[in-house]
This record gives C-alpha cells, structure tokens and sequence, in this order.
C-alpha cells in the first residue's frame, strides 16, 4: 500500500487544518480538525495494480508463475480478489488445467450472479470517496465472456456442458440488450448477438452425426450474426449435405484466444448534457430537489484495447501450412461498445459523487456555525483535497483476448505434428513456433485451444470421443 499525495498542495491541506482549527477555537479543536482532515486525505491511499506481475508473466508465456501470482493477489487483498481470480483461471487454462479453470469461473459467475442489485453500506462509501470502495461488479461484456470461457474450460476438458455454457453466454447478451432498451439504450449496434454460441452448437450437432439439421441452422445463425467470418460458408454446405468428414478422417478444431483484451484506463472526461441530465433526474429522486453542480469534468474509468502484434494464428500440419483461424467473437469490440453505451450513466455517477461531497461539506460547515466567507474559504479547500485524491476504478479482467478465433481442419486419423506460429497485421509469422503432436480419431472432433495474447503462443489440447476419460495435455516443445 502506498499513499500518493503528490497531487495535494500542503498549503492547501494546512489551510484547511487551520480553517477548522479557527471555526472551533481550542488546541483540542485543532487536533480534531488535523484528524478530519486526514479522513478526507484517506482517498489518496492508492494501491499499485496487484495483477500487473502475473499479467506481465502470462503475456511473456510462464503460466505458472502468473497463477501463482493471481492466487496470491487474491489472498492479500479482497477488493481485487474477484478480477484476480478470473485472471488466474485463464493461467489455469493455459496451463492444461482446465477443471480448475472451470471451478474458479463457474465460482465467479455465481458469486457475481448473487450479488444484491445495491449494496448501500458501500454505495455510501464510494459517494463519499471513490467507486474504488465498491464490490466490485462485473462489466456486461466480462458477464457474457464468464460464460464463454466456461465453454472452452468445458471443451478442452470433458465437453459434456460446452454447449449449455455457451448458450448462458448468448442468453446474458440478450438479457443486457433488453436491460440496455429499457434504459433507452439503441441496442441494435451495441449488443450484437455472440456467434460463438451457435458455432459450438453447430460443431457439437455435427459431431453426432445425425443433428445435421439443428448444425446448418446454427451455422445460418453465425453467418447472419457474423457474416464476416466466411468459413462459415462451408459449414453450412458440409452439414446440409450431411457429411462430417470424409471416410478414415477426423476434424481438427483449433480455437484461439488472439490479442490483448479490454482492460480500464482513467481518463478525464467532459460532462455532457444526456449525463447532467441523468444526474438530474437521480439526484431529484433521492433528495426532493435538482442539485447538480456545474462540474465541468471527472475521472472515469475507460475501456483500452492494448496493442499486441498477434492478429491470427497460422497452423502448420506435418510442416505444411493448412489453415489460419478466423474471427468469431470480437471481444474488444463487444467491450468498447457497450462502454460507448453506458458513458452517459458513468459520467453520471461521477457527478452524482461531486453532488454527495459538496452536500457533506456544506453540512458540515453549518455545523461549525462558519460565516459566509469562511464557509466558502473551506469549502474550496476541502472540496479540492476531494478531487483531487477521486480515482476511477481500473480493476477488470485483464486476461480476456482481443478475439476469439477458430480455424477447422479435416486430417486423416492418426498422429501428426502440429505446429502454431502466432500471425501479425501482414499474416507473416511474428513469434517462435510452438510444436506438439495431436491424436485425430476417425470420424470425431479434436480441440485444441491456443492463447496467443502477445508473439508467443501456447496450447491444450483435447480429444473428444464418445465415453472415452478426459485426455492428457499435450505441450510438447519440439
């Protein structure tokens, strides 16, 4: 823990030392009015990211390390336990350990689900500091990806909930689209339908072998959600033709966690109309009267798409080049659009929080029995001190991938050597390979999941047959 006061001028915490000091006119008064002060300085207290260790470990490829890094941010501090643990169930799954992954996710999802829609103990202390004192809530985006990385935990382990994981992901969608309409959101660019749930239906129909009908309306489905992803083209005709793969074959699917994913950065925001407006309306609801201030701006916390040089994955069977996955769910894009959304309602909040500070600091003023001048005198001093030590909240699940992308390959059964190059802007190889051995069984489904967030990548590997025990890991450097 650190505490930052580099932003606060002493005069101005001094002034305020002494305003109180001469409104209460004793020695006593004077160290009272010291540890007032020191109250309003609280918000200063700033901690340091405590994921920034294991995020930078997971990007450079050690898994391991950045799970336990994860875990221990987790134990040291509950405000940020909840993003720490999401974080480390994306390590766990890239590690190979996909039931863990799924344990810590399925955890989160219900633990978030549970929440009460308002807590007013900590919806007090936030207005009264920061959003930073707050449980903290999931973003609508990080709800529907919950969802969808419990599809891929499922997948790479015994695949039986996959489909039903995926459809919760698209469901959830629809549920923050109805939310976002009635709060008189446009809702038809903003939360579009996630076409990774009815591709894994589609996939997991096909591999049947007899769903064929249920597998082409699904992939019509992703084709109409996500017409540019074109391979969805061939999927269409193969199912309908009812034709999984060719006699002695297997399919190969390789689904990618591509890029870095959204992550808050603060920014200084300008108020606009439509949020002094919807501050307007909340703060006449709670206390019987308008009183928004003229703030002309506040911190906020901002959705930020990190660069990465990854765009794609190539994949390479027995050294030949075969396929580069495709785009499938842009989860930047599903971020950065419903934070467009609901900025008004963000900004909104901050201003509400401005209302809050000044309502307590004429309050207290009052009480002291303050004149005019001196009131205002204190006012400003107390109320700069506020401002300047207000901090967005940047916590977030900063593991999740730019992209989620997928390419499928038809190979004959057998044993073949599998190599992953990540791909830049160019398509041109921009990282080392990563080399390991999958098993294609005749007739069936093998998955394999790659997270390529930087220029390294890493894979898990799973064989999905009928009855058959969850597979061992694969990570094989060759």
């Amino acid at each position: 823990m650190h505490v930052n006061t580099s932003s606060i001028p002493l005069r101005v915490v001094r002034f305020l030392v002494a305003t109180l000091a001469r409104a209460w006119g004793s020695r006593g008064a004077h160290r009272l009015a010291t540890v007032a002060t020191m109250c309003l300085l609280a918000g200063c207290s700033v901690t340091r990211d405590p994921l920034a260790d294991g995020r930078v470990a997971f990007l450079q490829g050690d898994v391991q390390a950045a799970e336990e890094l994860f875990a221990s941010a987790a134990e040291a501090d509950a405000r940020w336990e909840p993003v720490a643990r999401m974080d480390q169930a994306i390590a766990h799954l890239a590690a190979g350990e996909p039931q863990a992954a799924e344990r810590l996710l399925r955890d989160a999802r219900d633990q978030f689900d549970q929440m009460p829609k308002v807590d007013p103990l900590a919806e007090a202390q936030s207005m009264l500091t920061d959003d930073t004192k707050r449980p903290y809530r999931t973003a609508g985006y990080e709800q529907v990806m919950l969802r969808a990385m419990l599809a891929m935990c499922s997948l790479t382990s015994d695949g039986a909930d996959a489909e039903s994981y995926a459809m919760q992901a698209q469901l959830r969608q629809t549920e923050l689209a109805q939310q976002a309409e009635q709060r008189g959101i446009a809702i038809a660019e903003v939360f579009q339908p996630v076409a990774l749930a009815p591709y894994l239906r589609g996939v997991l129909r096909e591999s049947s072998h007899h769903d064929y009908d249920d597998a082409t309306r699904a992939y019509q489905l992703v084709a109409e959600w996500q017409p540019a992803f074109t391979p969805v083209g061939s999927d269409i005709q193969r199912a309908a033709g009812g034709v999984h793969s060719q006699p002695g074959h297997g399919v190969l699917y390789v689904f990618a966690c591509v890029g870095r994913g959204p992550v808050r950065e603060e920014r200084i925001a300008e108020t606009t109309s439509d949020a002094l407006r919807i501050a307007s309306l909340a703060v006449d609801s709670a206390a019987g009267q308008a009183a928004v201030p003229r703030v002309s701006d506040v911190p906020i916390a901002e959705i930020l798409i990190p660069p990465s040089p990854a765009f794609g994955v190539g994949v390479r069977i027995d050294g030949q080049p075969r396929a580069a996955t495709a785009t499938l769910t842009d989860v930047g894009r599903l971020a950065t659009l419903q934070a467009d959304a609901e900025r008004p309602w963000t900004i909104a909040r901050a201003v509400m929080r401005r209302v809050t500070k000044e309502t307590s600091l004429k309050a207290t003023s009052n009480a002291l029995a303050m004149d005019d001048q001196m009131a205002g005198l204190f006012a400003f001093a107390a109320g700069s001190i506020w401002e300047s030590t207000e901090r967005a909240d940047l916590r977030c699940w900063g593991l999740l991938p730019r992209e989620i992308q997928v390419a499928r390959i038809e190979l004959p059964a057998g044993s073949h050597r599998l190599d992953l190059e990540v791909l830049g802007q160019t398509a041109q190889p921009v990282g080392p390979p990563h080399s390991q051995r999958v098993d294609i069984v005749d007739g069936k489904n093998t998955y394999l999941l790659a997270f390529a967030p930087a220029d390294q990548v890493v894979a898990v590997t799973g064989n999905r047959t009928q009855n058959s025990p969850p597979p061992t890991l694969r990570v094989e450097n060759e």
